[in-house]
């Protein structure tokens, strides 16, 4: 008897589940669809990009430490984003 009943309930569960798979399956198809569309993004070498820096500039980036300081603001924007999500804390 309990096999029969654990029958119906899955039976049931995976129809109830049904609806919400059928809206991820179409939102996603959707999406993909939309991507697709899009025309292709040329991405640029970054070596290419820090070649265009002059000599004084390389000079007082160094000397205001900004990888030091790009890889700080980063990682506090970071926890900031993350905390924020935390409910009873953001």
């Amino acid at each position: 008897m309990s096999d029969i009943l654990q029958s119906v309930i899955d039976f049931w569960i995976e129809v109830v589940l049904l609806v919400p798979r059928i809206i991820f399956w179409a939102a996603f198809e959707v999406l993909e669809l939309a991507l697709d569309m899009l025309p292709p993004i040329d991405i640029v070498d970054p070596q290419t990009l820090s070649s265009g820096f002059t000599g004084d500039m390389l000079y007082f980036l160094t000397i205001m430490e900004f990888q030091y300081g790009l890889g700080a603001v980063t990682s506090a924007l970071v926890a900031r984003f993350l905390l924020r999500r935390i409910p009873f804390i953001g």
